[in-house]
């Protein structure tokens, strides 16, 4: 599973690799090109389009779970 999660008390983008789930971890002021050079040669090109269609495309269907001070953005089933 990828997850986009979006924590006001990010200050440095993150991946975190947990077995089956990778997170990628931001905060509101970070962009798309923030995530590119995090995701950079880290993730698939697959992988990658999805975290952009999390983070941008109001098409794509996704969850969003609010945990504390994150939101978590994740596809739909």
């Amino acid at each position: 599973m990828l997850e986009l999660i979006v924590n006001e008390n990010c200050l440095v983008p993150e991946i975190k690799n947990e077995g089956d789930r990778i997170s990628v971890i931001i905060s509101l002021m970070h962009d798309f090109d923030d995530i590119l050079d995090l995701c950079g040669g880290v993730l698939s090109n697959d992988q990658i389009a999805l975290i952009h269609r999390l983070w941008a495309d109001d098409d794509f269907p996704r969850t969003f779970t609010r945990e504390g001070e994150s939101l978590i953005i994740r596809p739909r089933d």
